[in-house]
């Protein structure tokens, strides 16, 4: 059984690709790491991620088959970081993702250090539209958690579901499966995935209906249950439009990322 700590662990993880670091990537998880001299950090590779999710779920082996058979890079990437989080905890972020000044000591407001379990950012804040449709979303190239996340968990299994629907659906196995027959890559396993998934779990957890009106427009960081939510500016700046309202800007996204191609990943 995992056990919570009462704090989330000072430890940054990361997923190289087969062409390893660029000099930018480098840089930029440099200047996370320099800020922060106290974090531990991690690099993964494709073949220690896969005997990282081996050792970790061998007692979930629909979790270790589907991501092992999953032939898409960036759907096992997106799958890493959550199993990850959920076994470990600690701070993920993307090779294209670069700190600033704020120390990440300071990203969680003493008052919820010791309440919060996960923590988000918003990538989009949308207000709420009377449609039945979550449009606000969180950022998932910087998660930070506690291991054993019950929010993190309901992500994973939604993904091994959504994966096993696709397969059935184009009569393949997993390793059959293409970016076509997935989909948007977002809704599977990406961040619109995620923010589905947390939010259905918080609902569980909390027993009440959440939407948009609970998390968007949003100056301050907001704690509902033990999910804190920060404002757009902290972790998505950019998108935002660098409002000057919302509190520090914390990380920037730089939006390298080589998986945008008809593999779902760095080769060809």
């Amino acid at each position: 059984m995992i056990q919570t700590p009462t704090a989330i662990p000072e430890k940054m993880w990361y997923k190289l690709g087969p062409k390893g670091l660029s000099d930018d990537a480098t840089r930029w998880i440099d200047s996370c790491l320099t800020k922060n001299p106290t974090y531990r950090h991690e690099f993964l590779t494709d073949a220690s991620g896969d005997y990282y999710v081996q050792e970790y779920y061998a007692n979930r082996p629909d979790i270790v088959d589907t991501y092992l058979q999953l032939p898409i890079p960036i759907l096992k990437a997106d799958l890493l970081r959550y199993l990850i989080l959920y076994a470990e905890g600690g701070i993920w972020s993307d090779l294209d993702v670069s700190c600033e000044d704020e120390p990440i000591h300071n990203w969680i407001p003493e008052q919820y250090k010791a309440e919060a379990g996960l923590v988000v950012g918003l990538e989009f804040d949308w207000a709420w539209e009377d449609d039945d449709f979550l449009h606000s979303q969180f950022a998932s190239w910087t998660i930070m958690a506690k291991p054993g996340s019950p929010h993190m968990m309901m992500v994973i299994n939604d993904i091994l579901e959504g994966m096993k629907t696709k397969a059935e659906e184009n009569n393949v196995p997993i390793s059959g499966l293409t970016t076509k027959m997935v989909g948007e890559v977002v809704d599977a396993t990406g961040p619109k995935r995620m923010t589905r998934s947390i939010m259905k779990s918080m609902e569980l957890v909390l027993r009440e209906t959440l939407d948009d009106r609970n998390i968007s427009g949003l100056h301050e960081p907001k704690l509902i249950g033990d999910v804190l939510i920060l404002p757009g500016n902290a972790f998505a700046a950019s998108q935002s439009g660098y409002p000057d309202d919302q509190g520090p800007k914390l990380v920037t996204h730089h939006y390298a990322g080589t998986w945008k191609n008809d593999h779902g990943g760095e080769m060809g």
